[in-house]
């Protein structure tokens, strides 16, 4: 039968969907169609219906949002988290990124496809469990880390751990009982205090549930009640003491005291050896506050997390929450951006630039067209490894952000912000969404924040698994809907950002800082670190690390001091070999700068980034030349194929280390020498810091660890 319209050639592909498939996708549509840059969250519904994005269903999105197919296709499958194909009945994602790597993910990851029978990204037979890697978890100092159906994490894993969740996974019914098991209890809050009861913390953040917090919440509950004791059983964030998770705290009369790391086994000789009382026991660390790691830190972004119930607006509004919102909607917006640049607060996402010149420049813009309109976007890609500190941010404090991203609306007159969450922080995510629901019910958010008259809402964006869409303008395209693809500048976010409107852009520990700045004023901010880098930054310890987790500390420390002191050396106990800091784009520090200070302009002079404080550790059985390596192929896997140098040089760049690795003589010198070209091209010539920074690392490993490319020094090296 000939086709006269266009409705009628689409109508026999859209056929193949079911009645009731069609009954879903038609319900989704008419909830996200119409929203601005709907077609990712409509995407994201259409994956958690049926498990996957059939192409049939395609021609109805494309027609419900304006589109053409080919651009509905091409969104699908530009990001990773989508599936256009079904897979197994259970999905396994195993951590590749470095600070897993550390700890034998590659190792793991073999050992994961050789149990399951199948390729790197295949099906296990008998389709019960589709295998994939993952960069990152964000995890990293729970390493090496696996996910579940993407919300149940595992932290710690070994090839026995491994092989016992593999026989969970191929039950039948694991998924029916286990899905959305972690979230739901994630999302729930502790509101009503007992006054007879013992309070007993244990927190729910993502790094405390990979090592069984939920099974210790459940044995105390339980224990608790068959010997007849009264607790109040309230979920905190963590302390970022991640080498001690779970770590189990009790409230006595002089304060808490901690236990830890705690298992569901360990919980009824804790009760026997008084636990409730805060008695001594092998695993018992004394009061809290008290803990070296802990003690020694200078907690003012982070001062809440670990201590509050994340979702309680009494506890948060308790331990001094609201304080820095309610200053700014009782001062004018030229006040508050005043005090944010006196503050010397610079952007804690990487780049540093000051957040003061940011928001001025957002506050001055005019929003042109019919509808004027600035946006916050709260940029919390945390995507690389060895970074941590937003997620245990969002999860332990979340109404931090939410007032911090207030104050920004305040200062600069915006009433819409997203905050744009990695699809991999499923908890994060739902507790972010809680939060906002919360905070607006309460009038922190709304028509009328905080009592000033001007309106700010709130909402939650999640990604879906590409690393580049942490660089800003992919973020604000990702937003858009379209693929996280990144824009040329200028016209720069500040004047031309989010749907073509002025738009502050920051990640999260920058607007999460700005209400103790608001709350106790710029000068005692200024009062913290060193030359131009004011304030405190948190530290992430990660990979071969024997005690992993976040140090908030001023700028100024080296190190030594945080990798040695804070950390305990490797966990291998093998000496350090290697850090790098800043993430998978940072360079590898030499060892004789290990004892320099820690600020952005001392890291900088030296080729060196401080970027979000990430450190991932690395002992002396690791091999730099195949780390280098990794650094060209992760670029290749992620770049967004916008600039030529990044998408080519980096294949290029993987193809260039090979032959390094396995040449001599002549040649070897020549491919050397290649190498260093190449890096030229990429760090003078990509489009953004995915290509231009990605020679860092290869740079800094080429000329620190020149052995492990089979040289003994590299002479030409141009200092990055």
């Amino acid at each position: 039968m000939p086709h006269n319209t266009e409705a009628q050639a689409l109508q026999p592909a859209w056929q193949t969907l079911s009645a009731e498939q069609s009954e879903t996708l038609n319900h989704l549509l008419s909830g996200f169609a119409t929203e601005p840059g709907g077609l990712l969250p409509l995407l994201h519904a259409v994956q958690g219906a049926w498990g996957h994005i059939p192409r049939v269903a395609v021609p109805a999105i494309a027609e419900a949002f304006n589109l053409s197919r080919a651009e509905v296709h091409g969104v699908v499958s530009y990001y990773p988290h989508f599936r256009e194909q079904p897979g197994g009945q259970n999905l396994l994602q195993v951590c590749r990124a470095e600070a897993c790597q550390s700890r034998g993910a590659d190792a793991l990851f073999a050992h994961a496809q050789q149990a399951l029978g199948c390729g790197a990204h295949g099906m296990s037979a008998g389709g019960q469990v589709t295998l994939e890697s993952v960069y990152c978890l964000g995890l990293c100092a729970q390493s090496p880390a696996v996910m579940v159906n993407e919300h149940e994490v595992h932290g710690q894993m070994t090839a026995v751990s491994l092989d016992q969740l593999l026989e969970q996974l191929r039950s039948d019914d694991f998924k029916q009982k286990r899905a959305q098991t972690q979230i739901d209890k994630a999302q729930s809050a502790i509101d009503a205090i007992a006054n007879d009861s013992v309070q007993v913390y244990v927190p729910r953040d993502a790094a405390a549930l990979a090592v069984g917090a939920d099974a210790v919440a459940q044995a105390l509950q339980s224990e608790a009640a068959a010997r007849g004791l009264k607790i109040t059983l309230v979920r905190n964030g963590s302390r970022g003491l991640l080498w001690l998770e779970t770590l189990v705290e009790v409230e006595t009369a002089q304060g808490r005291v901690a236990y830890g790391p705690v298992t569901a086994a360990d919980v009824p000789a804790l009760l026997d050896a008084g636990l409730l009382q805060g008695q001594p026991h092998a695993l018992c660390h004394g009061l809290t506050e008290q803990i070296p790691y802990l003690a020694g830190q200078e907690r003012l972004t982070f001062a809440r997390v670990g201590v509050i119930d994340p979702l309680n607006l009494q506890d948060y509004e308790a331990y001094g929450g609201w304080q820095g919102l309610k200053a700014a909607a009782a001062m004018s917006p030229e006040a508050v951006v005043q005090q944010v640049l006196d503050s010397g607060l610079r952007g804690r996402g990487g780049a540093a630039f000051p957040a003061g010149i940011k928001w001025k420049t957002v506050a001055a813009a005019k929003s042109v067209g019919a509808r004027p309109q600035k946006y916050i976007a709260c940029n919390a890609d945390e995507g690389d490894s060895g970074t941590f500190a937003d997620r245990l941010l969002m999860e332990g404090d979340p109404f931090c952000l939410i007032e911090g991203m207030a104050i920004a609306a305040l200062a600069v007159g915006a009433t819409q912000g997203y905050i744009y969450v990695r699809s991999e922080y499923p908890h994060a995510i739902a507790t972010l969404k809680e939060a906002i629901a919360r905070a607006t019910a309460a009038g922190w958010l709304g028509r009328n924040v905080a009592g000033s008259g001007k309106a700010f809402a709130l909402q939650v964006r999640v990604g879906a698994g590409s690393y580049v869409c942490g660089e800003e303008t992919a973020m604000l395209e990702s937003i858009e809907g379209k693929r996280g693809i990144v824009r040329a500048k200028p016209p720069l976010p500040a004047i031309e950002g989010l749907f073509g409107k002025p738009t502050v852009i920051n990640n999260v520990i920058t607007l999460a800082t700005v209400p103790v700045i608001m709350a106790r004023g710029a000068a005692f901010y200024q009062g913290y670190g060193m030359g131009r880098s004011r304030g405190t930054l948190p530290f992430q310890l990660a990979g071969n690390i024997a005690r992993g987790g976040l140090v908030e500390k001023a700028f100024g420390l080296s190190l030594r001091e945080l990798v040695e002191g804070f950390g305990g050396g490797t966990a291998s106990g093998r000496p350090v070999k290697a850090i790098q800091v800043g993430g998978p784009l940072g360079s590898y520090v030499a060892p004789a700068d290990w004892d320099d200070a820690l600020d952005y302009e001392g890291y900088a002079a030296k080729g060196n980034v401080v970027g979000h404080g990430g450190l991932v550790v690395h002992d002396d059985s690791a091999n730099m030349a195949g780390l280098a390596r990794y650094a060209m192929e992760f670029c290749a896997v992620e770049s967004c194929g916008k600039c030529t140098p990044c998408r080519i040089g980096s294949t290029r760049g993987v193809e260039v280390i090979d032959r390094i690795t396995t040449n001599t003589g002549t040649a070897h010198a020549a491919n050397v020498a290649l190498l260093e070209s190449l890096c030229d091209t990429m760090e003078g010539g990509s489009l953004c810091a995915m290509g231009g920074m990605t020679p860092y690392p290869v740079r800094s490993a080429l000329r620190h660890y020149p052995q492990d490319f089979g040289i003994e020094s590299v002479q030409t090296v141009t200092p990055v």
